[in-house]
């Protein structure tokens, strides 16, 4: 298996698998290499005693989109993406809104709780609509005067809103502090609170999200295996546990291989990297062969936050409660209270993910699987590690549920957690970064790194590019990663768009 590749793909998430499938579909020998014995990375599902959970994607939004990507690659048969009828449920102290599927219901939803607030309500969720639409028109980058004062023309909501954050637009069309609150309640699929979240991506997360997210039978695990069997269909070879050490170079700087931790050597003329971009850049690379510039850019760049993230399994019938399939919960209306529990290492606020609603079968019968989340730092202020705190913890998170499934804690059958360091270990994600770069006005879209990278014949995919986090999102970058190198190679193969109109193909 050893010798000559046309491109080597470093990483198997779902940004480097669907970038290696798409590749090895339009004539290209692609060999993907994975560090870990499973492949997936963040959309890994794993195994135990018959259950199957999922490492850290819930749901997928654009299923159609994803749908025709797959047909096209000839295995839309090996996955199966359900529709989820409606979005999840929040919990505030005193209030629980239920946020159904489909632009006017999830309207409706909000008016029914603060109806004086109608008219803000609509206002500002046309606002972000109008964000999202106008993102569909923007070029990736503005080069001169010239673009510029074009978009401001034509995308004047886009121009205008591009450097805000979730929390400054709010503040133009709401009142009640409480409707803030519960308008900004999905921030943690995002990974920084409202007063930094970047509204730019977060009307890009609602807009494809709200009419309707999707899951994948039998875990996420099912399309990472979809895009691998497009890899090995079309000629391509996928290896595990073969970890990169060096993205090899020639005499004149340009890619010409990797080695791997065995001393393997395979040679590419293209490397597409899906690990972490500052392990790619400072470890596989090497500072010396980088622009100083942009070795300068990539250091100020900020990683995001990191997770908690606890497994269950129970026999109670967690059904008898009429959850939905995810609930946020949080202790505090002021999400800046809420954050600052968060990094302290206290569950303030968190959401859980009913797996066995979706899919029964993930789980023996008479069992449900659960899956709770928190955004947590990768380092406690109180300089304990999280082998010691994550037991207390897990029993917090637990304790936090039972405000809507009571006595849970005294009928689970299988508990584990997963720590920032366990997503640093099995990723290699910096300090177990879960998104990427922070999704902060002044690192989304074009203000990310770019697909091709200042090194000739490097490449990038996944969520620290342009399109930025979550599955749908890093799937998104797959595709731009490919015909990005495919017009590299002068290949004058044709990758479709598998979008609807409506849907921003890449960010501004």
């Amino acid at each position: 298996m050893t010798g000559r590749y046309d491109v080597i793909v470093v990483g198997s998430g779902l940004g480097g698998v669907s970038t290696a499938a798409l590749l090895a579909k339009n004539g290209q020998r692609v060999l993907v290499l994975e560090q870990s014995e499973g492949l997936g990375g963040l959309a890994h599902a794993f195994q135990r005693d018959g259950r199957t959970f999922d490492s850290a994607i819930r749901v997928l939004a654009e299923g159609e989109m994803v749908q025709g990507l797959l047909d096209y690659l000839e295995v839309g048969d090996e996955c199966e993406l359900i529709q989820i009828d409606h979005l999840y449920e929040v919990e505030f102290p005193g209030l629980r809104v239920f946020a159904p599927v489909g632009l006017e219901p999830f309207l409706e939803a909000h008016i029914r709780q603060f109806p004086k607030e109608a008219a803000g309500i609509r206002a500002f969720f046309d606002l972000r609509r109008k964000m999202f639409l106008e993102t569909a028109q923007a070029p990736m980058r503005i080069h001169d005067p010239a673009m510029l004062e074009q978009a401001a023309a034509r995308l004047p909501t886009l121009m205008k809103y591009r450097t805000a954050t979730l929390a400054e637009v709010m503040d133009e069309y709401l009142v009640d502090a409480r409707l803030k609150a519960v308008c900004s309640a999905l921030w943690p699929y995002m990974g920084a609170r409202p007063s930094v979240l970047s509204f730019f991506a977060y009307s890009q997360f609602i807009g494809v999200l709200i009419d309707g997210p999707y899951y994948c039978k039998g875990s996420f695990q099912k399309l990472v295996d979809a895009f691998v069997t497009a890899v090995r269909r079309n000629g391509g070879d996928v290896l595990t546990k073969q970890p990169v050490e060096q993205i090899t170079l020639d005499g004149h700087g340009r890619v010409n291989g990797v080695r791997t931790a065995d001393g393997t050597v395979y040679e590419a003329p293209v490397v597409v990297s899906n690990a972490d971009a500052l392990q790619t850049f400072d470890k596989l690379i090497g500072a010396e062969h980088l622009p100083e510039r942009f070795a300068r850019r990539l250091h100020r760049m900020k990683p995001s936050a990191s997770a908690v993230v606890l497994y269950a399994a129970t026999e109670q019938d967690v059904l008898a409660y009429q959850p939905a399939h995810e609930t946020f919960k949080y202790n505090h209306w002021d999400h800046e209270e809420t954050w600052r529990d968060l990094m302290g290492g206290r569950p303030g606020g968190m959401s859980l993910s009913i797996m066995t609603m979706l899919d029964p079968q993930l789980a023996p019968p008479g069992e449900h699987l659960l899956i709770g989340t928190a955004v947590a730092p990768y380092e406690l202020p109180d300089g304990q590690g999280w082998w010691e705190h994550k037991d207390r913890f897990a029993d917090a998170l637990l304790g936090e549920f039972e405000s809507f499934i009571p006595g849970l804690r005294d009928h689970l059958t299988y508990v584990q957690t997963g720590t920032p360091v366990t997503i640093e270990r099995y990723t290699r994600n910096h300090r177990g970064a879960t998104y990427g770069w922070e999704l902060v006005p002044h690192q989304i879209g074009g203000k990310r790194l770019a697909h091709r990278s200042p090194v000739p014949g490097l490449f990038l995919s996944g969520h620290w590019t342009e399109e930025g986090p979550a599955s749908f999102r890093v799937v998104l970058s797959g595709i731009n990663t490919a015909r990005e190198v495919l017009a590299h190679l002068g290949s004058h193969q044709h990758i479709p768009s598998f979008k609807p109109d409506d849907v921003p193909q890449l960010a501004f």
